[in-house]
């Protein structure tokens, strides 16, 4: 089934990774954030200066007993950082060199020798299970639970990306033993979304559907494609993980070892030669980019320009679901501009027709800055949401219920179908500079304490 999305929005934004060179950075460091997983609260099970190797335990989420999350490397814990409250930042592993040790997991070379009991217990005992998010709340799934369907998008829509299909075809084999221990989990389908054009091998297993999304972005978006399939709700949970996830989990049943290799793109205005690179989970950003980029007053984004997190000691590493770092200007005082949006110029880009660019957007390449060219305002319902948000809701309607705290008008209207990167769009195009994805968080976070 092929599903066209007409509703959506290119940025048009510089620094797209060139695909002729692929850079391997093995960083010294690597850090397990806290903020990449909502209302977490570790037990640890190390303590700073301890000796670790890969794959062993590090802490268990206090708040979803029995979750565990292991070491993506060997080495030394050098620092377990927190912030105000106490609340959970981040755990620093340096690397010991040429320190192969690891944990080995018992597998088989069979997947049909292991009963589904044997395989949930490989995925929790790994730490391969926190690849795993809920719809609704986009949390990791509790040990004892099982989803109505899990879903996979080999779509990646957000500026600058890189095609999933280059990193899985390789592997491909890898690919599709994940998918088969996937389909032991769930009590439905698996639901696995590629581009019209995809070459990928469609496996004949029963429950395991594929669908085809071809439009703007945010039609990579997962959400998007649960949406149209079949939309999250309290009564029908839905999970879902990432594609290099998938890669990760079929060689852990192939070989029994934990591979946190993690294929990203370098992109951003502010980066000299916008490439792939090879690394792992959790790496350091400032050792990755060192020498790549241009400048030093700049604003390191791990993940999509769009929703993704900046990068600042303690927290200064990939996070656990990003596939790419962005870089871009940093803008300050000076960089200010009086009655910029009466200006009609070249160089900035706006949904609403105020600059000319919007007359010729294919083929742009805009240095976009961090500046946020206006102050917070009242919302203002112009019909922007509804030309760029694909769900079928009253996108404004619901908007508006966020911003004002009504948790039950915004469960009637589809907020429990969201995540925060789904909004990251109506941020980008508000006239009014609400950030509607730290918003959504709160208001889910509520709705799931109220019950």
């Amino acid at each position: 089934m092929v599903f066209k999305i007409k509703k959506g929005l290119e940025i048009p934004i510089k620094g797209e990774p060139g695909l002729d060179v692929v850079n391997e950075v093995s960083s010294k460091s690597v850090g397990v954030l806290g903020n990449d997983f909502h209302g977490m609260k570790p037990t640890m099970l190390v303590k700073e200066e301890d000796n670790i190797v890969k794959g062993q335990p590090l802490f268990e989420d206090k708040k979803n007993p029995g979750v565990i999350f292991t070491a993506p490397v060997s080495g030394v814990i050098s620092s377990i950082n927190r912030g105000d409250r106490r609340a959970f930042s981040s755990l620093i592993i340096e690397k010991k060199e040429n320190d192969q040790d690891q944990i080995e997991f018992s597998t088989s070379q069979n997947l049909s020798d292991l009963d589904n009991e044997t395989i949930v217990n490989i995925l929790i005992n790994s730490g391969t299970w926190t690849a795993f998010r809920t719809r609704p709340f986009s949390k990791i799934p509790k040990i004892q639970d099982r989803p109505n369907e899990i879903f996979i998008s080999l779509i990646d829509s957000n500026p600058l990306s890189i095609d999933p299909e280059l990193i899985i075809k390789p592997e491909e084999d890898y690919f599709n033993e994940g998918l088969k221990v996937l389909l032991r989990l769930t009590n439905n389908s698996l639901n696995v979304s590629t581009k019209p054009s995809s070459t990928i091998e469609k496996l004949d297993l029963d429950n395991l559907f594929y669908y085809e999304f071809d439009g703007p972005h945010p039609v990579g978006l997962v959400g998007t494609q649960i949406h149209n399939i079949s939309p999250a709700s309290l009564s029908n949970q839905i999970w879902t993980i990432g594609y290099q996830d998938v890669l990760m989990i079929g060689k852990l049943f192939k070989t029994g070892l934990l591979d946190n290799t993690k294929k990203i793109a370098l992109s951003g205005p502010m980066v000299k030669e916008p490439s792939m690179v090879i690394s792992e989970n959790g790496a350091n950003l400032d050792e990755i980019l060192n020498g790549k980029i241009i400048g030093d007053n700049n604003r390191i984004i791990s993940g999509s320009v769009l929703n993704g997190s900046e990068s600042k000691a303690p927290t200064n590493f990939l996070g656990r679901y990003h596939n790419q770092i962005t870089v871009l200007r940093e803008v300050n005082k000076s960089d200010r501009e009086f009655l910029n949006f009466l200006r009609p110029e070249l160089k900035k880009h706006s949904f609403l027709r105020v600059f000319l660019t919007k007359l010729k957007e294919k083929g742009l390449n805009l240095n976009y800055t961090t500046a946020m060219n206006g102050s917070d305002r009242a919302i203002v319902p112009l019909g922007i949401y509804e030309d760029i948000f694909p769900y079928k809701i009253m996108i404004t309607q619901l908007l508006r219920s966020i911003v004002v705290g009504d948790t039950e008008s915004a469960q009637k209207l589809g907020i429990l179908e969201l995540d925060e990167e789904d909004l990251a769009l109506c941020t980008y195009s508000c006239p009014s500079k609400y950030d509607y994805g730290s918003l959504l968080r709160e208001m889910l976070t509520k709705i799931e304490e109220e019950g």
